[in-house]
C-alpha cells in the first residue's frame, strides 16, 4: 500500500511541476512588447519615435490583415535613469535584489551574472528605470513562439534614455481597392500611451524610419507588394473627443440617466472628460505589383473585346456568324471573370478591373442588336431592289411600243433606272453604320480603359497615394 500511495503522490507531484513549468513561457508569450515599469517622471516628457521594419511578411488583402517585424525605438530625457541602473545592478550583484525582472538587454534575460564588473549594456539591470506602457490598439495577433528582442540604453554622462523592441505581430487595417490592381495601401500600426489626466508623456515626436533593417539581399522582399515607405504620425486628443467620434459616428450616444456617461460634453469633469490619449501611428505604404494582374487579367479581357470588333467587318447578311461570334466572346468573358473573381478582394464598391470587365461586357453585347439592325436594313433594301429590277425587266419585254411617261415627264424606264441608282447608293448605309459602330466601340474601350486603369486624380482625391513617400 505504501508503494501504491507513493507512486500516486509522485505522479501528482510531476504533474504539478510540469504545469508550473509551462506558466513562465506562457506568460512570456502573452506579454505585450511595451510593458512599462517604474515611477513616472515629475514633469511630462517628450518621447521620440523611430521605426525600422525588418520584414513585411504578408499582406492578406482578403481579410484586411498584415504581418510584419518592426523595431520600434523610443527615446526621452530622464536624469534619474543612469543612477537607477547603477543601483539596481549593484543590488542584484550583492544579493539584495533576488531577481532582476528586466535586464537592460534581452540577451541577458534569465542569464544575468552576479559576478559581472563594470556597467556594460549586456550585463546590467534596468528593472527600476521608468518605461512607459504603450498599448497596441489594432493588433490582431502576437504569434506564439515569436522572438521579442529588446534593449534599454543608458549612457553615463547623458540624461537620454532609449528603449527599443522588436515586434512581430499581425494587425488589422482598412484597405481601399477602388484602383485595384494599381492600388496603394496604407498599413496602419496604432500605438497609444494609456489615457490619463495629465499623462506622463507630453507628446510623441517622429524621428527616423527605414523600410528595411538587418536583412540584406537583392530581389523582392514580399510576394505581391512593394514597400513604398514608412511614416510616423503623432496624435494627441482628449479621451472624450475620441469616444464621441466613434460612438456618435458609428453608434448611439449614452442614455441621459446613465450615471457615468461614455459620451458627453468636452472638458467635463471626471476621468472621461479630462483624460488625454497621446498616441502615434506607424504607416507602411505598399504598392501592389500590377504587372502580374495586367498580364493575367487585363490583357486577356482586352484581347477578347478586341475580337468582337471583327463583328463589324463580317457582311451584314451573315447574321448567324455575327451573333455567334458575340455570344461566344460573351461566354468566354464570363468564364474569364470567374477566374478573375477568385483573385479580386471582396469590397463594397467595384474595383477598376470589375468596371473594365463591365465595359467589355457592354461592348461585346452591343454587337448583337447592331447586327440585327443592319441585317434588317440590308434585307429591306434588297427586297426593294429586287422589286425595281423586276419592274425594269418587265419594261424591257414591251418592245417597239412607246414608253409611258412618269410624273416628272421622263420615260418610265428612265425613272426606274434613276431609282435603282439611288438604291445602289443607299446600300452603303449598313456599311456606314458598321464603320461608325466600330469606331465608337474602339473609342469607348480606349477611353474607358484609360480612365479606369490609369485613373483621374481629380475623380478620386481621397485615395491614398505613394507620392507622400517620395
Amino acid at each position: 500500500r505504501r508503494d501504491g500511495g507513493g507512486g500516486g503522490a509522485t505522479g501528482f507531484t510531476l504533474a504539478v511541476i510540469l504545469f508550473l513549468g509551462t506558466l513562465r513561457p506562457l506568460e512570456a508569450q502573452m506579454s505585450l512588447p511595451f510593458t512599462g515599469q517604474g515611477d513616472e517622471p515629475e514633469e511630462p516628457v517628450e518621447v521620440y519615435v523611430s521605426a525600422m521594419m525588418e520584414r513585411l511578411l504578408e499582406v492578406d488583402d482578403k481579410n484586411y490583415l498584415f504581418e510584419n517585424i518592426v523595431y520600434v525605438y523610443l527615446s526621452w530625457e530622464d536624469e534619474r535613469a543612469y543612477q537607477q541602473m547603477i543601483d539596481a545592478t549593484d543590488s542584484y550583484r550583492n544579493g539584495t535584489l533576488e531577481e532582476c525582472e528586466r535586464p537592460c538587454s534581452s540577451d541577458s534575460q534569465g542569464s544575468l551574472s552576479r559576478r559581472g564588473t563594470g556597467y556594460h549594456h549586456h550585463d546590467t539591470c534596468c528593472s527600476t528605470i521608468w518605461l512607459p506602457t504603450i498599448e497596441m490598439l489594432n493588433v490582431y495577433e502576437l504569434p506564439e513562439g515569436r522572438l521579442q528582442p529588446y534593449g534599454i540604453i543608458k549612457d553615463e554622462g547623458s540624461s537620454g534614455v532609449a528603449w527599443w523592441v522588436g515586434i512581430h505581430g499581425k494587425y488589422f487595417t482598412p484597405m481601399d481597392f477602388r484602383r485595384f490592381p494599381f492600388d496603394h495601401q496604407e498599413l496602419d500600426m496604432q500605438f497609444s500611451f494609456t489615457p490619463e489626466v495629465n499623462p506622463a508623456i507630453k507628446r510623441f515626436i517622429p524621428s527616423a524610419t527605414s523600410t528595411r533593417f538587418l536583412i540584406r539581399g537583392e530581389g523582392d522582399a514580399l510576394s505581391g507588394f512593394e514597400v513604398a515607405g514608412i511614416k510616423i504620425v503623432a496624435k494627441k486628443e482628449s479621451l472624450q473627443d475620441e469616444l464621441d467620434f466613434f460612438i456618435g459616428g458609428y453608434g448611439t450616444k449614452s442614455n441621459p440617466n446613465d450615471p457615468v456617461k461614455i459620451t458627453g460634453g468636452p472638458a467635463r469633469s471626471g476621468y472621461l472628460g479630462q483624460a488625454e490619449r497621446v498616441s502615434f501611428d506607424i504607416f507602411i505604404g505598399v504598392d501592389r505589383f500590377s504587372k502580374y494582374y495586367v498580364l493575367n487579367m487585363i490583357v486577356p479581357v482586352l484581347l477578347l473585346v478586341s475580337l468582337s470588333f471583327i463583328t463589324y467587318i463580317i457582311p451584314p447578311s451573315s447574321l448567324d456568324s455575327r451573333i455567334g461570334l458575340n455570344v461566344t466572346l460573351f461566354l468566354a468573358l464570363t468564364a474569364l471573370q470567374f477566374v478573375v473573381n477568385d483573385q479580386l478582394p471582396k469590397s463594397s464598391y467595384p474595383t477598376a478591373v470589375t468596371e473594365l470587365i463591365l465595359v467589355c461586357y457592354l461592348v461585346v453585347s452591343f454587337g448583337v442588336p447592331e447586327s440585327i439592325v443592319v441585317f434588317a436594313l440590308e434585307a429591306t433594301m434588297k427586297a426593294r431592289e429586287d422589286k425595281l429590277m423586276k419592274s425594269i425587266k418587265d419594261g424591257e419585254e414591251v418592245e417597239g411600243m412607246a414608253s409611258p411617261k412618269s410624273e416628272d415627264g421622263l420615260p418610265e424606264s428612265m425613272s426606274i433606272a434613276m431609282r435603282v441608282l439611288k438604291r445602289k447608293r443607299s446600300q452603303k448605309a449598313p456599311f456606314i453604320i458598321d464603320m461608325v459602330s466600330l469606331a465608337v466601340m474602339i473609342v469607348i474601350v480606349i477611353v474607358a480603359s484609360t480612365i479606369i486603369l490609369v485613373g483621374v486624380p481629380s475623380l478620386m482625391p481621397d485615395l491614398p497615394d505613394r507620392r507622400q513617400y517620395d
